[in-house]
C-alpha cells in the first residue's frame, strides 16, 4: 500500500512560515509571507507531521502502536490478528483474516489517497515469495549485485578465497560493506 503525497497530510503543530512562491507573489503585499498549516515536501517537520497524523488515525482505529518498533501497528480481534508496518509512505500488512484486510483498506482509503499495490514481492531490498507453506524473505538480487560489484561473479569458491586473502583491502571493504547491512538492517 502507498500512501501517495503522504508529507502533506500532515498538520503542523508549529508555526511555519514561507516566502511566496515565484508566480504567485501577491501584487499589493509582495513582501508578505504564508504561514504554513499543513506540511510540505522539504520541510523538516513534514516526517513527524505524516507519522502523527497516521499514527492518531491508526490508533483512534484501535490499534496499538509496537512498544519498541513505534512503525508496528497491530490489532487483535478475538480469533485474528492483523499487522501493518509503515515505512515513511510504504505501509505493508498482513492479518490472520480476510475481512480485517478489508475493514483496515477501507479505513485507510476513506482517510487518505492510497494506491493498493497488490501481493508484496520486493521491500526495503528484500525480496518475499509467499507460499502456501511459509512466508520466504531473502536478498538475493542484493547478494548477486555485491558480487557483482567487486568483480567475483566469474569467481570459483576456490578464486575467491585465494583473491579474498591475496588483497586485505579489498576483503576489508567487502567485510565492511557486509557489517553496513547488517547494522542497518539489524531487525532482518
Amino acid at each position: 500500500m502507498d500512501v501517495k503525497s503522504a508529507f502533506l497530510n500532515g498538520v503542523l503543530q508549529e508555526e511555519v512560515y514561507v516566502e511566496q512562491p515565484a508566480g504567485f507573489i501577491d501584487p499589493i503585499h509582495p513582501d508578505h509571507v504564508y504561514r504554513l498549516k499543513k506540511a510540505l515536501y522539504g520541510l523538516k517537520q513534514a516526517p513527524r507531521a505524516w507519522y502523527e497524523r497516521l499514527s492518531s488515525h491508526l490508533l483512534d482505529k484501535g490499534y496499538v502502536r509496537g512498544s519498541i518498533d513505534k512503525t508496528l501497528f497491530v490489532k487483535r480481534t478475538s480469533h485474528h490478528l492483523i499487522l501493518a508496518q509503515v515505512y515513511v509512505d510504504d505501509i505493508v500488512f498482513g492479518s490472520t483474516s480476510d475481512s480485517l484486510i478489508e475493514e483496515f483498506t477501507n479505513i485507510m482509503k476513506n482517510e487518505f489517497e492510497m494506491s493498493l499495490c497488490g501481493k508484496l514481492n520486493y521491500f526495503l531490498g528484500l525480496q518475499v515469495q509467499q507460499r502456501s507453506d511459509g512466508l520466504y524473505i531473502s536478498q538475493t538480487k542484493y547478494a548477486n549485485d555485491l558480487v557483482k560489484k567487486f568483480g567475483l561473479d566469474a569467481a570459483t569458491a576456490e578464486a575467491c578465497c585465494t583473491l579474498l586473502l591475496a588483497d586485505p583491502i579489498f576483503l576489508l571493504v567487502l567485510v565492511f560493506v557486509l557489517d553496513i547491512k547488517l547494522i542497518l538492517r539489524n531487525h532482518i
